[in-house]
C-alpha cells in the first residue's frame, strides 16, 4: 500500500463521502453540465445562488464563477490588459499571462519594494498581478504594503489565491479579506475552486462594480458555467468544508510537532505543506511506500523539489509513519554528506 502526500486536495473533497452524495443529489437535479452561455435568456438560479455563497464565504460583495481557475484568470486579463501597465510578482501562474511575461527572479519583498517606487514614480495606471501565498516555498503574503502607495496613483491589484481560498484565513476564506481597502486601489481575487474546494470551477472576488464590469465581457459571454449540480453541493456542504479545516489543522499541528523545527525542513504554522531541503528525498521515502510530490522546479533540468502536502483524511498513524521516516531520511542525508566531506 502506498501513501499520497502530495496534490492540491488539501481538504480531502474528492474523496469525502458527504460530498459526493450532495454532488449525486445535485446531478439528479440539474444533470451532468449546462452548456450554455451564462447570458442566455434562460438561466439557472444555482448559478447565482453559488457567486452569492462564495462572496459571502469570502468576505467580498459579489463573485463570479466560471469553468476553471485558467478562465477566471483569462477573463480578468483579458479585460483590463488594454488599459493599465501590466506588472507581474515573481512565480505568477501561466494562467495569469498574456503574451509572453517575464516575472522577476527576487523575493516577494524585493519585488514589493521595487513595485511600490516604480508605481509612485509613474503617473500611469498599472495592474498589479500576485499570488497570495507561495506554496512551493511555503510562505503567506501579506498586503499592507499597498498603503505606501501614493493616493493619487491608480491601481488594480489582482491577487491569485487558488492555494489559499478554503485552508487560510479563520474560517478557510482566504486573502481577499485581509487586502486593504484604499480608494485608489481595485482589488479582484480569483481562484481555481478545484483545488481545496473540490469543485472544477473558478471564482472572480471583486466589488459589485467591478463584477458587473466583467459580466459584459465576451469571454464571460462566450463560456460555459461549471457543472450546475457540482455547484449546488458546493453551496450545500459549508459544514463539510468547515470540519474537513478542522481536521487538516489538527492533522497539520500534529503533523509538525512530531517533525520540530529540525535543519532541513521549512513550513508556517496552519499550512499544510512542508518543503524537505534535499534534493533526494523522494528517492528515500518511494521504497518504503511514501510518495511526495517531487519534481525540478523552477528549473525542469534541476534537482527535485520535495514537498509533503498533508491532507484531512491523513490519519494519525500515517502521519506519525511520515515523520519517522522523513526524519530517518535526513539522518541519511546527513551521513551522506559527512561520508562525501571525508572522502573529499
Amino acid at each position: 500500500m502506498k501513501l499520497f502526500f502530495g496534490g492540491t486536495a488539501y481538504l480531502g473533497i474528492p474523496f469525502n463521502e458527504k460530498f459526493k452524495q450532495l454532488v449525486l443529489e445535485g446531478i439528479d437535479l440539474y444533470g451532468i453540465n449546462y452548456g450554455a452561455s451564462r447570458n442566455n435568456n434562460v438561466s439557472l438560479d444555482v448559478f447565482a445562488h453559488a457567486e452569492s455563497e462564495a462572496a459571502k464565504r469570502c468576505g467580498a460583495e459579489d463573485s463570479i464563477i466560471v469553468s476553471s481557475g485558467y478562465l477566471s484568470a483569462q477573463l480578468v486579463i483579458q479585460h483590463y490588459f488594454q488599459n493599465f501597465r501590466f506588472i507581474y510578482a515573481p512565480d505568477t501562474h501561466p494562467a495569469l499571462w498574456i503574451g509572453q511575461p517575464k516575472p522577476p527572479v527576487m523575493s516577494f519583498r524585493e519585488w514589493v519594494d521595487q513595485t511600490v517606487e516604480e508605481v509612485n514614480d509613474s503617473n500611469e495606471p498599472v495592474f498589479l498581478i500576485t499570488n497570495s501565498l507561495n506554496n512551493l516555498f511555503p510562505e503567506i503574503f501579506e498586503f499592507d504594503w499597498l498603503n505606501e502607495i501614493l493616493p493619487d496613483r491608480r491601481v488594480c491589484l489582482l491577487v491569485d489565491d487558488s492555494h489559499g481560498i478554503g485552508i487560510t484565513g479563520e474560517k478557510g476564506e482566504g486573502v481577499y479579506s485581509r487586502i486593504p481597502r484604499l480608494p485608489n486601489v481595485e482589488t479582484i481575487v480569483i481562484a481555481s475552486m478545484a483545488k481545496a474546494l473540490g469543485v472544477d470551477a473558478g471564482v472572480i472576488l471583486g466589488t459589485k462594480k467591478i463584477i458587473d464590469k466583467l459580466r459584459t465581457s465576451p469571454v464571460y459571454a462566450g463560456a460555459s458555467p461549471p457543472s450546475p449540480g457540482v455547484l449546488l453541493a458546493y453551496v450545500n456542504a459549508y459544514a463539510i468544508y468547515q470540519e474537513e479545516l478542522q481536521k487538516l489543522r489538527s492533522n497539520t499541528k500534529f503533523f509538525t510537532g512530531l517533525i520540530g523545527k529540525i535543519a532541513g525542513l521549512s513550513y508556517i504554522n496552519d499550512f499544510p505543506v512542508i518543503l524537505i531541503n534535499d534534493a533526494y528525498a523522494g528517492n528515500f521515502l518511494a521504497p518504503k511506500g511514501i510518495m511526495i510530490s517531487s519534481f525540478a522546479y523552477p528549473d525542469p533540468k534541476g534537482k527535485p523539489l520535495n514537498r509533503v502536502v498533508l491532507n484531512s483524511g491523513h490519519s494519525k498513524i500515517e502521519l506519525r509513519g511520515l515523520a519517522e521516516a522523513i526524519l530517518e531520511s535526513q539522518e541519511q542525508g546527513i551521513r551522506n554528506k559527512d561520508n562525501r566531506q571525508t572522502n573529499s
